[in-house]
């Protein structure tokens, strides 16, 4: 083959192989959403808003607190269960293709819940543990638990959520906020050392707390104050508190980060509020106790669970309009977005 023929191939060849890495259109994603109730699985096509699938869970315990933040590893997604009869608490990972937990990593015991974070840098995934007032670090690679540490969490305080990010100064940091501690507690993603306590002067009791994508701030609900604290991840300083209804329980981002969405654990709404000015840029009904929220990763929708009318709700991310409720003939208390392109 003449040298012009042969680079003309190897051009076609190379044109080819760019066409198939390329992005297929916009994001497509499912929604999983899990309940104590059978079935304790269901999925929802993003595109359609249609359940394309359920499934139950052998020896189910219960699911305590999952929500979109939960670390997915492109296969499994990486999920709280507990045991109500033993207060045994493990990671369960969920094979989101087949619906089947494939392995779990047992943590002990804690009388109410555990919360998964985002992964760290270190290759460690870290679980708060509530009531027991600890933090676990497990090896995302072998799966075993590498760690467990106590938390200054105060009198009556518990380790409520955990979050992972890099702040601007490139340091990595995990962040616990303790309900009735009345703090938030930051820790050294690598010597698990504790970097800082930070108690609020008002009882406000930081609830749950989640990252900015781009590590600079994190945005806290106060659960009797009413409001969405927002503080900077470097030092815990205080940016500004952010108006919100009773009892603010999570909080997650828009993909660029523009937009912060609030769901309740008493109030039949969420709220979207600008990250940059902070105002509120709309509240939509939903449904009781909208305690977990997601978003479609084309930043297009946002998916809210009403727990008390077995639903989950869809709306236009830019301005809070229903676009329609799916009924799941179950009772909802987890959710995660997947994106499948």
């Amino acid at each position: 083959m003449k040298p012009h023929a042969l680079l003309g191939l190897l051009g076609i060849l190379l044109a080819a192989a760019l066409a198939l890495a390329a992005p297929t259109g916009p994001p497509r994603a499912q929604v999983f959403v899990l309940s104590n109730s059978q079935p304790n699985i269901s999925v929802i096509d993003a595109e359609t808003n249609r359940v394309t699938n359920t499934a139950n869970v052998p020896s189910m315990t219960s699911w305590p607190w999952n929500d979109d933040n939960n670390y997915f590893d492109g296969t499994h997604l990486w999920l709280g269960m507990r045991n109500p009869s033993t207060n045994d608490v493990e990671v369960g990972l969920l094979n989101l293709d087949t619906l089947r937990i494939d392995h779990r990593i047992p943590l002990g015991q804690d009388r109410v819940s555990v919360y998964i974070g985002k992964p760290s840098r270190t290759g460690r995934l870290f679980v708060a543990k509530h009531a027991s007032g600890q933090l676990a670090a497990i090896n995302i690679k072998t799966r075993a638990v590498e760690r467990i540490i106590d938390l200054p969490v105060g009198t009556s305080g518990v380790a409520c959520d955990v979050e992972v990010t890099t702040g601007v100064d490139r340091r990595e940091r995990a962040y616990i906020p303790t309900m009735a501690g009345n703090r938030v507690i930051s820790v050294d993603t690598s010597t698990l050392q504790i970097l800082q306590v930070v108690d609020f002067t008002e009882n406000t009791r930081p609830f749950m707390l989640t990252a900015t994508p781009d590590g600079r701030r994190l945005w806290v609900q106060e659960q009797t104050g009413n409001t969405n604290v927002v503080m900077s991840t470097m030092n815990l300083q205080i940016v500004d508190r952010v108006p919100a209804g009773r009892v603010p329980i999570v909080g997650t981002f828009s993909p660029d980060g523009k937009l912060h969405f609030t769901g309740h654990g008493n109030e039949p709404f969420v709220i979207a509020n600008d990250t940059d000015t902070f105002r509120e840029v709309w509240r939509a009904p939903a449904g009781q106790a909208t305690s977990k929220v997601g978003v479609h990763p084309a930043g297009t929708f946002v998916y809210a669970i009403a727990s008390n009318e077995g639903a989950l709700v869809v709306f236009e991310a830019a301005t809070g309009k229903v676009v329609t409720r799916i009924a799941l003939g179950t009772n909802p208390t987890g959710l995660f977005v997947r994106r499948l392109n």
